[in-house]
């Protein structure tokens, strides 16, 4: 008589090819989810800051006005037709996380990055420039303002993202 041993053995675990596999899909997903977050901040900060650009540009537009009329609260007074900012200078104003004005930037300050301005704290700089564009005879000559608003405020100069805005003033 032969008798049929069944073996009832049941695997416990998993074998070594099934870790290494395991093991192999989390190296490679791990990384994607992670660059994934990164990016979805970043989106975020961007976001961000063009919704806070509504808010910066017309208070830069107002500030270049004033200038002109000399009674800006940041910058000296102009005149029609003169491009600003004078050679080694900039025109830079700090706003809040909310986009509010908090303060001027010196020229070393806004090259290095600031968290703060006259004890504010700030999140966004905004950079204001003008060029004179010629105009033909007759017509008035019109300045090419450029307002960048950059940000994180605190990253140094070359590490700051960066929206430009254009339009013409006389």
């Amino acid at each position: 008589m032969y008798a049929f041993v069944r073996s009832n053995v049941r695997r416990r675990g998993a074998t070594l090819v099934e870790a290494v596999i395991a093991v192999g899909v989390l190296a490679v997903a791990i990384p994607l989810v992670f660059a994934s977050l990164a990016e979805s901040g970043n989106s975020g900060l961007s976001s961000e800051a063009e919704t806070r650009s509504t808010w910066i540009v017309p208070v830069c537009m107002d500030e270049v006005r004033a200038s002109r009329e000399g009674r800006s609260l940041y910058f000296p007074a102009t005149t029609v037709g003169e491009a600003f900012p004078p050679a080694g200078e900039v025109w830079a104003l700090g706003f809040s996380p909310e986009g509010s004005p908090v303060g001027k930037l010196s020229q070393a300050l806004y090259q290095k990055g600031a968290k703060e301005v006259d004890g504010g704290s700030i999140r966004y700089i905004a950079l204001m420039s003008a060029i004179t564009s010629a105009a033909g005879p007759g017509s008035t000559s019109m300045k090419q303002l450029r307002i960048t608003i950059e940000y994180p405020a605190s990253a140094p100069l070359e590490k700051r993202k960066k929206i430009d805005f254009h339009t013409r003033i006389p």
